[in-house]
């Protein structure tokens, strides 16, 4: 009998030797940013004791690393009730995520005094519930406007995304303009071709200046007075009466923390220095980045775009519908929740209430579409060799090794926008799924984003091996 005893105390001692071990491994993929390799294991942890707090927080903060911040949301709520501390930050960031702005505030009521009774500084939480109570204000005021078109596209494509009319100006990067890859601003050029909007690097931040053409050259340019002087100013876009301005700007006071939000201001002609910016509230920004806002208004047409719910170098352009002045919904007569899933633009569908109007702005859409076309040069592709060089056409290679690197590179790329489509739809799946669903498709999107981080590594290296490959014929 005592032999038995004996027996069942080491394999007790063994297993909790075990699971001690497997607890101290997942523990440190978690400390080292590892989030989905520790997931696994911090799930069996909760399943086996789900009353222990700190599992709880471990789970539910992989759940939120991960993108899944539903499911993390009664995990993190179990381990706030009960007093972790590093719970809350996670669990504030999953409500404000899902615009449940007065959870949050309350969330961090709860968090303060708790940080107060730790002894412990509460500047940043203090800072953190005026935005939150900021948000809860815009998602009172949400705009009612017509989205009747949302596409994803690299962010490096973005600007191709927007087809505004001649009338309305034109877009363009410092990059190419300057022929600069370490510009990394954004250009308006006025329809008369006369006056750019650009954005540059001022004392390590962007912010935006004006250049005039005198005859055949450019005026130094200047920066414009009364922007936000915090973060970087970008994405400029001027309306045709010369004196609107909308830009995004990145600083504390955004939506996102330090994300971008979309901003209007308008010029004093009297001064010459801009009035004090306003947010442009929901639908156009969210907790993420929000930025180049443009309105063609001689085709009643507006863009911006957003990175919410995207993976990393992907963007999704939102076209709509101007109001001639701004219409909000009456919170009193809607439903909470309406409003707040029309302010996340989770399906633009539940911004339409008249088919006519939407199917009319597609019709000009599409016009505006045609006449581009018929406008753009007859280029096959374009890519840059060197300062002197950038090639159009297949047979503009004169090493044959390197055309064929080239070929190899146009592949990979199409597959890697194939991939990034399949991750897009995922993620689309994902955040609309069920807990069960999500958990479904989460090792599939992680699997996903790992190839596709890999791809890029690839095609960086090929796009090099084809330049130098060149070079050698050229040289």
């Amino acid at each position: 009998m005592n032999k038995k005893y004996l027996l069942l105390t080491i394999l007790s001692i063994t297993a909790c030797c075990i699971q001690a071990q497997s607890l101290s491994s997942a523990r440190a993929l978690f400390n080292e940013g590892k989030y989905s390799e520790a997931l696994p294991a911090f799930r069996k942890f909760v399943k086996q004791s789900p009353s222990n707090a700190n599992y709880n927080y471990w789970y539910g903060a992989c759940c939120v690393e991960t993108g899944a911040d539903s499911l993390a949301v009664p995990y993190l709520k179990k381990a706030a009730q009960r007093k972790v501390l590093e719970a809350y930050p996670y669990l504030i960031r999953c409500q404000a995520n899902q615009y449940l702005f007065d959870e949050a505030i309350e969330t961090y009521d709860n968090y303060i005094s708790l940080l107060d009774s730790k002894k412990k500084p509460t500047d940043e939480a203090m800072s953190g519930q005026q935005k939150m109570q900021t948000a809860s204000l815009m998602l009172k005021g949400t705009e009612d406007i017509c989205v009747v078109d949302s596409f994803v596209i690299s962010k490096d494509k973005l600007l191709e995304a927007y087809q505004i009319g001649p009338d309305a100006g034109t877009l363009e990067t410092c990059a190419n303009f300057f022929n600069d890859e370490n510009q990394k601003g954004t250009i308006y050029q006025n329809e008369l071709g006369q006056k750019l909007y650009l954005s540059l690097n001022d004392n390590g931040r962007l912010n935006i200046c004006t250049s005039d053409k005198l005859l055949d050259k450019w005026s130094n340019p200047s920066p414009v007075a009364g922007l936000q002087e915090e973060g970087d100013n970008n994405y400029p876009f001027m309306m045709a009466d010369g004196i609107t301005l909308y830009y995004a700007n990145n600083s504390s006071e955004s939506l996102g923390g330090s994300g971008y939000d979309i901003y209007v201001t308008r010029l004093n002609t009297s001064t010459n220095r801009f009035l004090k910016p306003e947010n442009m509230g929901m639908p156009y920004n969210s907790p993420a980045n929000d930025y180049m806002m443009a309105i063609d208004e001689f085709n009643n047409l507006g863009w911006f775009a957003s990175d919410r719910y995207q993976p990393e170098g992907k963007v999704c352009v939102y076209v709509f519908v101007p109001n001639e002045s701004r219409q909000t919904f009456d919170y009193n007569d809607s439903t909470a929740i309406n409003i707040r899933q029309i302010a996340m633009l989770h399906s633009i569908r539940k911004t339409w209430k008249d088919e006519s109007i939407v199917q009319d702005a597609i019709a000009r859409m599409q016009k505006i579409a045609s006449q581009s076309r018929k406008q753009a040069p007859d280029h096959a592709f374009t890519f840059v060799i060197d300062d002197r060089n950038v090639y159009h056409k297949l047979e503009d290679f004169r090493s044959k090794e390197a055309r064929n690197l080239f070929m190899q590179w146009v592949q990979k790329s199409n597959d890697l926008e194939s991939l990034r489509t399949r991750i897009a739809t995922l993620r689309r799946a994902y955040i609309a799924g069920d807990e069960g669903r999500k958990q479904n498709l989460a090792p599939e999107l992680l699997d996903l984003e790992k190839r596709e981080e890999q791809m890029c590594s690839e095609l960086e290296k090929l796009e090099l091996s084809v330049r130098a490959s060149e070079k050698k014929q050229l040289h």
